[in-house]
């Protein structure tokens, strides 16, 4: 996301963005439609960590599209409450704005770095409370905590929609020789995978005529996802398989992952993630087909 700073500040979002929230609120539909019939529960939350303005701009055209918080507003069921967490203060006054339009809806908004707003709010959802949360994580490069992800998952009412950094991650961390990684970027790593083994992982033993060095290994985003996914799997019971989203030079960017104590969820989200992608593939064979169609 590009972040566009004149006189009336907004986010700007390419196509894949639209994607992935197009995504995301097919995930809210189908999980309020669920819950909304479940006699014990007592409510069910959305915590959007990175909420933004709410209404960013298209970068390919002149309008504004519904952000993250706006797509979970709009649903046919809402949830008992949403709590919109926000570190700039030029986002809440677009966030303020939002909250005015849908005034018969509960609307928390926090000006806190999500991190630490997190850490206070996962402890009121107790399992005994016999409330359900569901929080979206899409952070500005790397800006979340493991520690935030493993309290998640300890308390067993939450469940994670990810939209993990791809690309944040190899451009940050993962440089080609790991002699030249900072201390700042070791510790933003750590802090994002929740220790160091990431070091093993991604780096490799290559010879030289100098002797022994560690060299990049060869990471694409299926595979940078696949062992961001076995971290997850060591706290939540379900996870689900990725959907690497990447832009118009078919570039990985990010890619979007599911985290919970609920299988039927995880196959929810699958399925609507494998439907996202044979629509792709046959928009993408119309278009080759229109490319060989003569002139």
């Amino acid at each position: 996301m590009k972040i566009i700073r004149k006189k009336d500040q907004f986010d700007e979002v390419g196509r894949w963005s639209e994607d992935k929230l197009s995504l995301l609120k097919k995930y809210l539909e189908a999980y309020t439609k669920i819950m909304k019939n479940q006699r014990w529960c007592k409510g069910y939350y959305y915590i959007d960590a990175f909420a933004g303005t709410g209404k960013p701009k298209a970068r390919d055209e002149k309008r504004f599209i519904d952000g993250s918080p706006c797509c979970a507003l709009s649903i046919k069921n809402p949830f008992t409450a949403y709590f919109f967490i926000e570190k700039e203060k030029w986002r809440i006054k677009k966030l303020e704005s939002i909250k005015r339009r849908f005034k018969d809806l509960e609307i928390i908004i926090k000006n806190d770095d999500c991190n630490e707003v997190l850490t206070k709010l996962i402890p009121q959802f107790p399992y005994s409370s016999f409330k359900r949360v569901l929080v979206f994580l899409d952070p500005f490069g790397m800006n979340i905590s493991w520690e935030i992800i493993e309290q998640a998952a300890k308390i067993k009412t939450i469940e994670i929609f990810l939209n993990m950094p791809i690309m944040a991650i190899n451009r940050a961390c993962l440089l080609n020789n790991p002699s030249k990684l900072t201390q700042k970027h070791i510790e933003r790593m750590n802090r994002f995978w929740g220790n160091n083994d990431w070091q093993n992982i991604m780096y490799i033993d290559a010879s030289t005529l100098f002797g022994p060095i560690k060299i990049k290994d060869y990471i694409d985003g299926k595979k940078l996802s696949e062992y961001f996914i076995k971290r997850l799997k060591s706290v939540f019971e379900y996870v689900s398989l990725p959907l690497i989203m990447r832009n118009s030079k078919n570039t990985p960017l990010y890619c979007l992952i599911y985290a919970g104590h609920n299988d039927k969820a995880k196959k929810i989200v699958e399925d609507i993630f494998k439907h996202f992608e044979k629509l792709k593939a046959l928009k993408l064979l119309e278009h080759n087909l229109i490319l060989k169609v003569p002139k």
